[in-house]
């Protein structure tokens, strides 16, 4: 099939949208990191939706990590518009190529807040060890940045500057566990925020006791998201299987030319928002509310204005 002048204009136009859209997204959803703004969960789960993962970015980390599968994307559901003749069979492809993450790889969200929690419970280790007699608590934390895990490098990074910018100790541990958005993190802040306000010894025991806390914590939902690893298996296998007959079907001739008419284009667009919501449905399943928060920021605010109401 030779493409046309006109119909290679049309696909770059739509290519065009494509990338628009890309870049909506990328805007409004993970270009502000909004270091110290607990995401609602709403916003959470759309995140999570997307396989975004709950981990802040940098400003323009989003689509750094992105930019070669998008550009990729767009490329093959070019091609695959010029050589088939399939408007929205070429805007599927790009979507599809780009969404690969989210659709080969449920549960990446939960993994990683596995290695965030994992993270957290080194930190906390680490840091009972830093603290000692005569070494306050703020500039124990500052020590511990030498050594601090990856996975929550950024979160404690700006722990340090909050309190090396003269923010109030309690707000700063707070924001740490906005960022890190755990109930069992809560505990940790809690007890950071407990210290701030009492200034007994045995700081170093109770991290050391968190600490095990945590590592038991981490055991038991590492233990959970095992027993849940084959469904998410036999989900990828049955997600691959679709996207190689998807894939097969354009190249079939005659048994697809349906698809070419107009009715044939939005029967496609049907079938491909079903797969995605068939897909959102059966992740849906498989998600375990987690555990209400009690550092909720949202909580507090509401707290503060009752208070203000009153009076």
């Amino acid at each position: 099939m030779t493409p046309t002048l006109a119909s290679l204009a049309a696909a770059v136009a739509a290519v065009a949208v494509v990338a628009g859209l890309f870049m909506a997204v990328a805007g409004g959803i993970g270009w502000d990191p909004g270091p110290a703004r607990r995401r609602s969960r709403t916003e959470q789960r759309l995140r999570a939706a997307m396989g975004l993962g709950t981990s802040p970015s940098g400003p323009t980390a989003w689509w750094a990590r992105r930019s070669s599968r998008f550009s990729a994307a767009l490329v093959l559901g070019l091609l695959v518009w010029l050589f088939t003749s399939w408007p929205m069979g070429g805007v599927m492809t790009a979507v599809i190529m780009a969404g690969l993450p989210w659709l080969l790889n449920p549960g990446s969200g939960a993994k990683e807040q596995i290695a965030r929690l994992e993270a957290v419970e080194e930190w906390v280790r680490r840091l009972s060890d830093i603290h000692t007699v005569g070494v306050s608590l703020e500039q124990s934390i500052q020590r511990s940045l030498q050594t601090v895990p990856k996975p929550i490098s950024g979160e404690v990074t700006r722990l340090v500057s909050r309190l090396s910018a003269g923010w109030l100790p309690q707000d700063a541990y707070r924001a740490f566990a906005d960022e890190m958005n755990d109930a069992i993190v809560d505990e940790v802040a809690a007890l950071l925020i407990l210290h701030v306000e009492d200034r007994g010894a045995g700081l170093g025991r109770a991290l050391n006791d968190l600490a095990a806390a945590l590592a038991q914590e981490v055991y038991a939902r590492r233990e959970i998201e095992a027993d849940r690893q084959k469904p998410r298996t036999n989900d990828r296998w049955v997600t691959l299987f679709c996207l190689v007959i998807f894939a097969v079907s354009m190249l079939s001739g005659a048994y697809v030319e349906p698809y070419t008419t107009a009715v044939g284009q939005l029967t496609l667009i049907g079938l491909g928002i079903g797969f995605v919501l068939v897909k959102m449905w059966m992740r849906r399943m498989a998600v375990i509310e987690p555990t209400p928060r009690f550092l909720s920021s949202a909580d507090r605010t509401a707290g503060e204005s009752g208070k203000e109401g009153s009076a």
